[in-house]
């Protein structure tokens, strides 16, 4: 059954019927955290309402109650209020109902006097939150170690003490008709395309949802085509990274209550890179993207090969190798096709088993898993040794993506991939593969091309496929301003300029 919303009513029909309205709008008394309490200030009546847990009451006492019943004089107007007796330093005049109340389940105290219309709404918050952290997804060797919490003004701290610069903007709406949800768009001023700024105004203003319960749920209602396989937008909970994506031109989506900030526009390339691969020297970082690449390969082609090659072009294998499989399967009961899928699923539920359960005992429940249930199969003959080892490599090589949507996703295109190959053998793989780069071409991420800047080719900065060195990194994502495409004039390592001979 939906609840009934508040509805949005102006406070200026006197203080008897403002208060009405405010203890309507908390269901007071009915709701047992939903506090008023009633004093007077310089000789007229007023009324402080708050939620309980979410505000500090000390900060309500010291800088609300005890200045207002120490203040003297008569007639209170909301300039001597606002000047000489509340010395919060965040205090906001309003006239509407639904500003005061979503303000109060936001952490904040309403404050209403006679004789003035509306309400002050005053910063008292101090509800429990969790503090700043490492990263448990996005790891890193080098590099900064903090991490992005569920409290929304500490995640625009943290990226404001990184980038300390007015161009950092942080615009605040809501999302959600009936329980409203704090978001901020955060951009750098002249950096950022005002028509994907204007864009992503539009689609979060057109989200018509009762509540949004995660920054998830809010990617989906906002993302260009929601049947896709791909993300099409990056998801981090490094500040660090969060400013790499500000400096190339992109906008990032906060959300109270998420730990993570969302990226946008993308392109699909990014989804492979690293959180610290700029940290590293570029040697490093070629190599490790190039291992990362070989991963997804692996993952991708092996199990489809295998079962193509053993299922229909066996001419393919060299003949000792197929002696060696014939010899394995003949002992078999299952034939490679199901096998395989059946060893991908397998593997699939004790990947996801050791993500649900108490993270102690996680890491052990995937080696064991593993090791005792190859072992065992292996032993009852029922798959081949050398298919067990395909697959687990396949698993490791799907690990090595940085970005768990992304990796989520390539599990699924192995299995397609798998399928294809036990219908149709090569011819099988190579149709599916056109149609997923089809489809890969046809996606957009706010609009833009997913593939480009590759197709379409565009102005772009060079670290893209390989890690290219900080020093030729002169120009900033393509989605950038084109008047801000350049990072910087002139050579970056201008002190290593040899002195003009005389």
């Amino acid at each position: 059954m939906a609840f009934a919303a508040v509805e949005n009513r102006a406070l200026t029909a006197g203080f008897a019927e403002n208060r009405r309205l405010i203890r309507a709008a908390m269901r007071i008394p009915i709701s047992e955290d939903a506090v008023e309490r009633a004093f007077a200030v310089m000789g007229k009546s007023a009324a402080l309402y708050y939620v309980d847990g979410l505000c500090s009451d000390v900060k309500l006492q010291e800088y609300v109650l005890l200045p207002c019943l120490r203040a003297e004089g008569e007639n209170p107007t909301l300039e001597h209020l606002l000047c000489r007796v509340l010395p919060l330093g965040s205090v906001t005049h309003t006239l509407q109902l639904t500003a005061v109340t979503g303000r109060l389940y936001g952490g904040d105290a309403a404050l209403i006097v006679e004789g003035i219309d509306g309400a002050l709404v005053l910063d008292a918050k101090g509800f429990i939150k969790r503090g700043v952290q490492t990263a448990g997804n996005e790891t890193v060797i080098l590099g900064p170690q903090e991490a992005f919490t569920e409290s929304l003004r500490d995640n625009i701290v943290l990226l404001r003490r990184m980038m300390r610069t007015p161009a950092l903007i942080s615009e605040a709406r809501a999302v959600g008709d009936q329980v409203p949800t704090r978001v901020c768009l955060l951009y750098l001023d002249g950096v950022a395309r005002g028509e994907d700024v204007q864009e992503l105004r539009r689609r979060l203003d057109g989200c018509r949802v009762d509540y949004v319960s995660s920054l998830g749920m809010l990617e989906q209602l906002i993302e260009d085509d929601p049947y896709s396989l791909t993300p099409q937008m990056i998801a981090t909970e490094r500040p660090d990274r969060a400013a790499s994506f500000l400096l190339s031109g992109q906008v990032l989506i906060a959300m109270e209550n998420a730990p993570q900030l969302l990226a946008l526009p993308m392109s699909f390339i990014q989804l492979f890179h690293a959180p610290d691969d700029s940290a590293l020297r570029f040697q490093y970082g070629i190599f490790l993207r190039l291992l990362r690449l070989l991963g997804i390969l692996v993952a991708l082609l092996v199990p489809a090969l295998f079962v193509a090659l053993t299922s229909y072009h066996m001419a393919g294998l060299p003949l000792p190798l197929l002696t060696s499989v014939q010899e394995a399967q003949s002992r078999v009961p299952v034939a490679i096709f199901p096998a395989t899928l059946s060893m991908l699923a397998v593997f699939s539920l004790i990947n996801e088993a050791s993500s649900r359960v108490p993270t102690v005992m996680g890491g052990s429940l995937g080696v064991v898993s593993a090791l005792i249930l190859g072992q065992a199969v292996a032993e009852a003959d029922l798959v081949s040794p050398l298919l067990i080892v395909l697959v687990a490599l396949s698993g490791l090589g799907s690990f090595v993506l940085p970005d768990y949507e992304m990796s989520m996703a390539l599990r699924i295109v192995q299995l397609l991939l798998v399928i294809a190959a036990g219908i149709a053998g090569y011819y099988g793989i190579i149709l599916c593969l056109f149609v997923l780069l089809l489809r890969l071409a046809g996606h957009r991420s706010l609009g833009w091309p997913l593939t480009a800047p590759f197709a379409p080719r565009r102005p772009r900065n060079p670290d893209l496929l390989l890690r290219a060195p900080v020093w030729r990194q002169r120009l900033r994502g393509y989605t950038a301003n084109p008047f801000s495409l350049r990072r910087t004039v002139g050579r970056m390592r201008a002190w290593d300029r040899p002195e003009e001979e005389p």
